[in-house]
């Protein structure tokens, strides 16, 4: 009875419960198809265990049994932490960042101290198995090992039809949307998969075929159109020519996407900015919930005297900062953070320091924090920028602490900009606002800590508010200084998150935001946030409600600034245009989904398929399944697309380093 104990129950037992313990750590407490799909999964993995097992010597058995076990809650409790820590998967194609992480190891600490829990459940069965099993050996006749064969072929093959024939839609898009995977299938199954397809090259194709019907996909004033002549922000491409060169087939369908794709048109703001400077910040962190005209009256000033994008949307891409920071850079989006040391790897013609730059600006870039984490040092400059500095690599701040103060940086870099005979665009990455929310720790929670001690919220809420005064106190010096140098009216300030504090409890989130408690992260408000754009010689505020978000901000910047650029190769769109824009809703729970959209016509929340149409919808009730299966089709392309572009380095197939074409037409 002990044998058929070991072999039919204690591993597949102990593999059930790791699955469906970290489940309901990460998910919540919820029941349905998963929990089967789990359940087969764990017993064909406990299995396989087993029999594993019942080859090896007694010695062997104990050590190999108890390797694997100590292997299974390595991997299960690291990966709830990292969840814990970033709200996103760890994905295996960023292993090579993982020497990042000990920067970072006070979040690290917190993160293993705020889920214990998880650490807990993943260690158990090694525990049990050390303390009450290890000591027994157990053997298989050849019957108990054909049982057990056919245990994890049965097994096996279920989940093998179950993932890639009934639900191929979920392998496909593993890389897309990791978290719908994770929730379905669980840990083993989806670093299985994940590993698979990294070691394959596997790459997502796109699952819907539906005809674009053009008309529904940018509505507007066909009067106004037809009383102007409308010019397009496109490049004279010999497209018949870059086609005829094309090295592959994947490079051919790629150049056919994009000169399908529609150009954005010119507006009456194109140019309204050009020759002027312009620095821009991705800021650490940030929700336009810290702005108060008593705590953070500049950026007070800056978000309602420039352009307000009241219906702006910063969504989670899956690689925390660094997929913000690249949405933010170039106009299209990755889902991993090894989207910036890969674009070290290519030509970057989006990037607006190149954009910039061709245009003839002096280009700059900083951050405060470690130089070289996620491999800055290696993309940054080939996203166009002359200078790039961070710490232990060129800034030298007056004062180091954890985080850093952004107006230190401000002040240790002005000067390397501000007397340029030439235009300037300056980039910074700022880590005030940096997780996790303490006065004990955190330093800049600290510093400002009587500023907010009497507004009257959670300590939590108080300290990450204390945090983001350092972009307030950065603005203002750069302002006077700007103002100083008699350049305060050439220049334009543009500044936007990189993801939701999501280092907040949920509790605190929920305080912040106004917002109920119950399934906080997937509630879409969350993500809603400003896109600040700002100039001192703007005579009045521009309100624009079109629904837009972070891959639209460098679209929209070249056009203001009249840069010579080609729109349909930037995935993102020019927010002044009169293209609609699709606003992507990722959020960090699978109940709220990924790859939700809003555009002017509506809401799409892919967890339960609704469609809500909008105040201004002009649908008919008949055209919005074909409208809905229209922008699903297009999010499917922009998503494999923008992918590609980084991974095949397409950009160097269709421009010159200084941005014109490399296939001109003549006329």
């Amino acid at each position: 009875m002990k044998n058929l104990f070991y072999l039919y129950v204690l591993f597949p037992l102990m593999m059930i419960f790791l699955e469906l313990g970290s489940h309901f750590s990460l998910f919540g407490f919820s029941a349905g198809s998963f929990i089967l799909s789990k359940i087969i999964i764990a017993i064909s993995v406990g299995s396989l265990i087993a029999l594993i097992g019942s080859f090896l010597k007694e010695k062997v058995q104990k050590r190999l049994l108890a390797v694997i076990l100590f292997f299974m809650a390595v991997l299960f409790g690291f990966v709830m932490i990292y969840y814990e820590i970033f709200q996103s998967f760890f994905m295996w194609k960023t292993i090579g960042l993982a020497g990042d992480a000990t920067h970072f190891w006070r979040e690290a600490l917190t993160g293993m101290k705020n889920g214990w829990y998880m650490i807990l459940i993943a260690f158990t069965p090694f525990i049990i198995y050390i303390l009450f099993f290890a000591k027994n050996r157990y053997t298989a006749d050849l019957k108990n090992r054909i049982i057990l064969s056919g245990i994890i072929v049965l097994t096996a093959g279920f989940n093998i039809y179950n993932i890639y024939k009934t639900d191929l839609r979920l392998f496909r898009n593993f890389q897309n949307s990791p978290s719908n995977y994770y929730y379905q299938y669980g840990i083993i199954a989806s670093n299985s998969t994940d590993i698979y397809q990294i070691s394959t090259n596997y790459k997502a194709g796109s699952d819907s075929e539906v005809i674009i019907d053009p008309s529904l996909l940018g509505k507007t004033d066909i009067t106004m159109r037809e009383s102007k002549v409308i010019l397009k922000n496109i490049l004279k491409i010999d497209e018949q020519a870059m086609i005829a060169a094309t090295p592959n087939n994947t490079i051919a369908d790629m150049h056919r996407y994009f000169l399908s794709r529609p150009a954005s048109d010119q507006n009456d703001y194109t140019g309204i900015f050009e020759g002027k400077n312009i620095i821009f910040l991705t800021l650490e962190g940030f929700s336009d919930k810290c702005i108060s005209k008593e705590l953070t009256p500049t950026l007070y000033m800056m978000a309602h005297e420039g352009f307000q994008f009241t219906n702006f949307y910063d969504t989670i891409w899956g690689g925390s900062t660094a997929t913000g920071e690249y949405t933010n850079m170039t106009g299209n989006f990755y889902y991993s953070a090894s989207c910036l040391p890969d674009s070290g790897q290519t030509f970057t013609y989006s990037a607006l320091g190149t954009l910039f730059r061709n245009d003839g600006y002096s280009t700059y870039a900083y951050h405060n924090g470690y130089y070289n984490y996620y491999d800055r040092d290696i993309s940054h400059p080939n996203f166009g920028y002359d200078v790039y500095k961070g710490v232990n690599g060129g800034l030298i701040l007056s004062w180091y602490s954890w985080p850093n103060s952004d107006h230190l940086m401000a002040v240790a870099t002005v000067d390397e900009y501000i007397n340029s005979r030439k235009p300037f665009h300056a980039y910074y990455m700022t880590i005030s606002g940096h997780t996790y929310y303490t006065y004990v720790g955190n330093n800049m929670a600290e510093k400002h800590r009587a500023e907010v001690e009497d507004l009257n919220y959670s300590e939590e809420v108080e300290a990450y508010l204390a945090t983001e005064i350092e972009v307030e106190n950065m603005l203002r010096y750069l302002i006077e200084r700007l103002e100083q140098a008699g350049k305060l009216d050439d220049t334009v300030f543009a500044m936007c998150c990189d993801h939701y504090p999501y280092g907040l409890s949920d509790e605190s989130c929920a305080e912040l935001y106004g917002l109920p408690l119950s399934d906080i992260r997937g509630n879409f408000e969350l993500y809603r946030n400003s896109f600040i754009l700002w100039s001192s010689s703007m005579e009045e505020t521009v309100i624009v409600d079109k629904p837009c978000s972070s891959i639209d901000i460098v679209p929209t910047l070249a056009n203001l600034f009249g840069l010579d650029y080609d729109s349909r190769f930037i995935m993102g769109t020019d927010i002044l245009s009169d293209s609609e824009n699709i606003a992507i809703i990722n959020t960090s729970t699978n109940t709220g989904g990924m790859w939700n959209w809003k555009t002017a016509q509506g809401t799409y929340y892919t967890y339960t398929g609704e469609f809500r149409k909008s105040d201004t919808c002009t649908l008919a009730d008949d055209q919005i399944d074909f409208y809905v299966k229209t922008v699903n089709k297009t999010l499917d392309d922009m998503k494999k697309y923008s992918y590609d572009i980084l991974d095949e380095n397409y950009y160097s197939y269709v421009f010159n380093k200084n941005g014109t074409p490399k296939y001109p037409l003549n006329e």
